[in-house]
């Protein structure tokens, strides 16, 4: 059995009046919740593969080299066979700087998108506390890349945009609890944007595991996608790999018994206003 190793190292409300807002019944238009039930998926759909592998010593990493991500290769991999398959046009990055990383999402985010159905970006690196992300060269903050994608071209808005983040968000592991009684489920704060998915290999503030064929949640998530993309949409499909990796998932890693024997939870955070059928 391969080694677990882990993946990382007051607002002012305004006042409005609703009457300057309520819409006369000539223009009020009837949309029945069949008509937008589902994304339309039969344009352009795209994949953004952003994999770190290296990493440098620099200041930003107090001149010590983060760890290589062995095993990111066979993420790769999967999400390229599986999204190949689906119709996606696959781009692969590997080992971008900092500036590199943003001059792509930029680039991207102004091209001609109404032709585009669905985007999708997948980021496997290294992460930290405060939704830091790993370049090879610094740390950047994810909402900066869902930023450029909302003041992209015209022809985004209303698509779904969807990122899947392998990276750990902070030090602390998950022991697991030995499961007695029925709990709550956790609330998420739902972003203000609207159409997009953001998958996190796990919750804040805790590690993220990979061995050498690769991690948890990404192999989870190719795993879902190739059994029941023909008859599950999105959502579906990932409250089974929440509980694939929840229920199934455990590390093993005898020689660093701090991480041996460890669970892990992915969390979805989404705004998507239709259902997403590939």
């Amino acid at each position: 059995m391969n080694e677990t190793v882990i993946d990382g190292s007051p607002y002012i409300e305004e006042i409005i009046n609703p009457e300057t807002f309520m819409p006369s019944e000539e223009s009020q238009t009837i949309i029945t919740d069949e008509d937008i039930m589902y994304y339309d998926m039969s344009g352009d759909k795209y994949l953004v593969i952003f994999n770190h592998y290296e990493f440098e010593k620099t200041r930003y990493f107090n001149y010590r080299k983060p760890a290589t991500r062995n095993g990111t290769e066979k993420d790769v991999e999967r999400l390229e066979k599986v999204f190949g398959k689906l119709g996606f046009k696959i781009t692969t990055h590997d080992d971008l700087s900092h500036g590199e990383i943003f001059d792509a999402v930029v680039g991207f985010s102004k091209q001609n998108h109404k032709a585009t159905s669905c985007v999708c970006f997948a980021f496997l690196t290294h992460g930290d506390k405060c939704g830091d992300l790993y370049a090879s060269d610094r740390p950047y903050q994810f909402r900066d890349i869902t930023m450029m994608l909302e003041s992209g071209d015209d022809g985004l808005v209303g698509k779904p945009k969807l990122f899947f983040v392998q990276a750990c968000r902070g030090n602390l592991v998950d022991a697991g609890r030995r499961l007695e009684i029925d709990g709550s489920a956790a609330s998420f704060v739902i972003p203000t944007h609207a159409d997009f998915l953001v998958l996190y290999s796990t919750v804040e503030d805790y590690v993220s595991f990979r061995d050498r064929d690769g991690s948890f949640m990404i192999q989870e998530l190719c795993n879902v996608i190739e059994e029941y993309q023909k008859s599950w949409d999105l959502l579906h499909m990932i409250t089974l790999l929440h509980r694939r990796v929840a229920y199934n998932k455990i590390t093993f890693a005898p020689s660093h018994l701090a991480i041996h024997e460890k669970k892990q939870m992915p969390e979805t955070r989404y705004s998507l206003t239709k259902l997403l059928k590939f």
